[in-house]
């Protein structure tokens, strides 16, 4: 056999299978898959996807996955995500209605952020540092779901 077209072969299907089993892995890691149960896009957005430059996503804080790797749409009807390209093979886009997203803000090591939580997933969260948050806000204008007082202890 010849080695010279199996060995680069090989090599290539080696690097395919890692990155789909990382781009799964991500998927359960950060929550996406369990929002996608009951939240996954029934028609595609309309409008802009903008990057989000800081964020995380899922259940385990700071140690979970999609940091920095989401993109938001916002429209009066709800929240619409997408994941990095590299990682949309699980990662299907999602809609959020606003009436499903409780918002709550907080500080974490110097930056403020805002964090959505979701009714039907309530263990799954995003946050969203730094701006971007009142952004989001900005744009949804009075479709912007009410926030937690600042005083309410988070479990």
């Amino acid at each position: 056999m010849d080695t010279e077209f199996w060995l680069p072969l090989a090599y290539i299907l080696f690097l395919a299978g890692v990155w789909l089993v990382v781009t799964f892995a991500l998927s359960y890691i950060s929550g996406w898959a369990f929002l996608a149960r009951r939240y996954r896009a029934q028609q595609p957005f309309g409008g802009r996807f903008e990057r989000v430059r800081s964020s995380q996503m899922g259940p385990l804080g700071p140690f979970g996955g999609a940091r920095n790797s989401l993109y938001v749409g916002i429209d009066p009807q709800g929240l619409h995500l997408r994941m990095f390209i590299l990682f949309r093979v699980n990662c299907r886009d999602l809609f959020i209605p606003w009436n499903e997203i409780t918002v709550s803000r907080g500080r974490s090591f110097f930056m403020d952020f805002v964090e959505f939580e979701f009714r039907q997933v309530p263990k799954i969260h995003v946050r969203v540092f730094g701006k971007a948050g009142d952004a989001i806000k900005a744009i949804a204008g009075p479709a912007w779901p009410a926030e937690a007082p600042p005083d309410v202890v988070r479990r």
